[in-house]
C-alpha cells in the first residue's frame, strides 16, 4: 500500500514590485512574528536595480534548515523541507506549518500593506512502491500502451482549472519516476501545485488568504486521495 510522506511545502504568495529599502529589519521582523524561527545565518543580496525580480533579496533559515523563507521584489516564499528519506505526514505537519505562514502574512499584508493578487501552495510527497515506479506508474495509468513499458523514467502532468469556493484555480498534479538519476528505483513522486489564476487577479486580504491555505490543504489530500486511494 502506498503512503506518502511530506518532502516539501510551498506557500507562496505573489507581490507588487517591492522595494527593499531597509533589508536587515524586514528580515528582523519577519523572525520576530514566528519567534525566532529562523535562527540560521540570514542571506542578505545586494542586487542592481536591473536584476532579475525573480532572485530573492533576503533569504531565511532555521539551523536546521526545515523551514525556509525567499523575499523577492514579487514573491514570498515560504518552505518547510525534509531532506533524505522523509517520514512525516500532512497532518503532523500543517498546523505548525499553517501558524508560521498565517503571522508572516499577517506581517507582510497588515504590516506592510503589500497588494497580493495570486496565491499558492505546492505540496510535494514521496512514496515507496512494491515494484520499480515506472513499471507501478506503466501498469496504473498505461497498461495499454507498450510503447511506455521499458521507459527509465516517467512524468505524467495533469492540469486542471477549475472552481472551489470563491477561488479560480490552476490544479497541476504531477507524478514522476527515476529520481535516482537514471538508476531505476521504487520511490515515486508526486506534487500538488494548486494556485489562482494569473488572469484573473485580485488583492486577497488577509482571510481570504488564510481560508486558501485551509482550504487546499484539505483539497491537495483529496486529490491524492482521487489518484491514489490514499491521502497525504
Amino acid at each position: 500500500m502506498l503512503k506518502f510522506f511530506i518532502q516539501n511545502i510551498q506557500g507562496v504568495l505573489f507581490i507588487e514590485n517591492f522595494a527593499f529599502r531597509d533589508k536587515l529589519g524586514i528580515a528582523s521582523k519577519i523572525n520576530q512574528a514566528v519567534d525566532n524561527l529562523f535562527d540560521g545565518d540570514p542571506i542578505m543580496l545586494d542586487l542592481p536595480p536591473e536584476a532579475p525580480f525573480e532572485i530573492p533579496r533576503i533569504q531565511l533559515k532555521d539551523s536546521k534548515m526545515f523551514y525556509g523563507l525567499n523575499f523577492s521584489p514579487t514573491r514570498i516564499d515560504f518552505f518547510y523541507n525534509e531532506p533524505g528519506k522523509p517520514e512525516k505526514k500532512l497532518d503532523s505537519l500543517s498546523d505548525n506549518y499553517l501558524e508560521y505562514f498565517f503571522r508572516i502574512i499577517d506581517l507582510v499584508k497588515g504590516g506592510y500593506h503589500l497588494s497580493i493578487p495570486r496565491i499558492a501552495i505546492i505540496i510535494k510527497a514521496l512514496s515507496e512502491v512494491e515494484k520499480e515506479s515506472t513499471i507501478f506508474i506503466y501498469e496504473k495509468f498505461l497498461g495499454n500502451n507498450s510503447f511506455f513499458k521499458n521507459a527509465d523514467k516517467l512524468e505524467i502532468h495533469s492540469l486542471e482549472k477549475t472552481k472551489v469556493k470563491e477561488y479560480n484555480i490552476n490544479r497541476w498534479f504531477r507524478i514522476r519516476t527515476g529520481l535516482g538519476a537514471g538508476i531505476k528505483d521504487n520511490i515515486l513522486a508526486v506534487e500538488v501545485d494548486i494556485n489562482t489564476l494569473p488572469e484573473k487577479p485580485v488583492d486577497f486580504e488577509i482571510e481570504k488568504i488564510r481560508n486558501f491555505y485551509i482550504t487546499f490543504f484539505a483539497f491537495a489530500k483529496e486529490s491524492f486521495l482521487n489518484c491514489f486511494g490514499v491521502s497525504l
